[in-house]
């Protein structure tokens, strides 16, 4: 019976060795060295390959970590491995250092053996949190940018303010809100966005759009010119869906960007109509009624007289008794707008 040249027992496994013996000499896990991990406390990021990248588990972010440092042994062949953090429980503040002690489970057939081995190490990291150098700047008060928003309704703010607060993962800030008069300002860290926010809120609202840029600041090592802008958005006085009397005839708004595209209700002919030659301040009010009559001809309550009244316009499709519509009172004549 062969004996383990080191510790003389019955049993050789490899290399003259018992299984014991040998694996003390020859682990599965040959070096691990302990790593800072930084964490942006802001923007849920953390620092990897040179870069700040999301997460969406903090535990993901320290299992890809840890497997960077992790040094195997050549002369067996890892099947598999499994790192499992046991993160303390914390409240994250900035400068939060968290000692975090990771289990680690391998396994590996070495050469000339069938059977896996299974070993378990404790990787040991720590984990710190800090704000990003993207966030930073959004703690500072830095800004690259203003959108000024004028004669909005209060929804216009609140959607912008909703939006802007969504980009915080592409590291866009607002730093600061400022009511003006006549409307309100909102400072962001990222002056593309400020142009792709008022192209959204164009789109939306309809009204129009001025940019302006002034100098803040030199570029040394890029020799250039650093700017900061001011993006106006002015609110359309329409909406889409209102009817707007022009002329002799009436109109429905079907979208507003820098014209008006409006459809004429009662030929049902498209047209496209500049804000400044509009000459209409107010739109006509759209009222809710019930149908009265389909047959011979579709007639509907009056919402002012309660009479059953047949519309201006001919409804091509078809309708039924009681159902809801929207119409337009103007000049004594009613006219449907759905």
């Amino acid at each position: 019976m062969e004996l383990c040249n080191k510790c003389g027992k019955k049993e050789i496994f490899l290399d003259d060795l018992c299984k014991e013996c040998y694996l003390n000499k020859n682990p599965l896990l040959i070096s691990f060295k302990p790593v800072k991990i930084l964490v942006c406390f802001c923007c849920h990021k953390y620092f990897y390959k040179g870069k700040w990248v999301s997460f969406r588990k903090l535990d993901d972010s320290i299992k890809n970590i840890l497997q960077t440092r992790i040094v195997f042994n050549d002369n067996a062949n890892i099947s598999s491995f499994k790192i499992i953090p046991r993160i303390p429980k914390h409240k994250e503040s900035p400068n939060l250092k968290l000692d975090v002690e990771s289990l680690l489970t391998v396994f590996g057939i070495y050469h000339g053996k069938k059977r896996p081995i299974k070993e378990e190490y404790i990787l040991n990291s720590k984990l710190i949190f800090v704000l990003c150098p993207r966030c930073s700047r959004h703690k500072s008060g830095y800004f690259e940018g203003i959108l000024q928003l004028r004669d909005i309704d209060k929804e216009v703010i609140d959607y912008a303010v909703n939006e802007a607060k969504k980009q915080k993962q592409r590291g866009i800030f607002i730093t600061k809100k400022l009511g003006v008069k006549n409307g309100f300002d909102i400072y962001l860290t990222k002056r593309g966005y400020i142009h792709e926010l008022a192209r959204e809120l164009l789109n939306r609202f309809g009204g129009e759009t001025k940019m302006g840029r002034k100098l803040f600041s030199r570029d040394k090592q890029r020799s250039r010119d650093i700017y900061r802008v001011n993006v106006l958005f002015r609110q359309s006085k329409f909406r889409k869906g209102d009817i707007l009397k022009i002329d002799d005839g009436l109109f429905k708004v079907k979208n507003i960007d820098r014209n008006i595209i409006a459809v004429n209700i009662k030929t049902g002919k498209k047209t496209s109509i500049m804000p400044k030659q509009l000459r209409v301040r107010a739109a006509e009010e759209i009222k809710e009624t019930i149908v009265s009559l389909v047959f011979p001809h579709v007639e509907v309550l009056h919402p002012e007289t309660f009479q059953s009244v047949k519309p201006e316009n001919v409804k091509t499709k078809k309708l039924k008794i009681n159902q809801k519509v929207r119409v337009v009172v103007s000049e004594g004549k009613l006219w449907l707008v759905d």
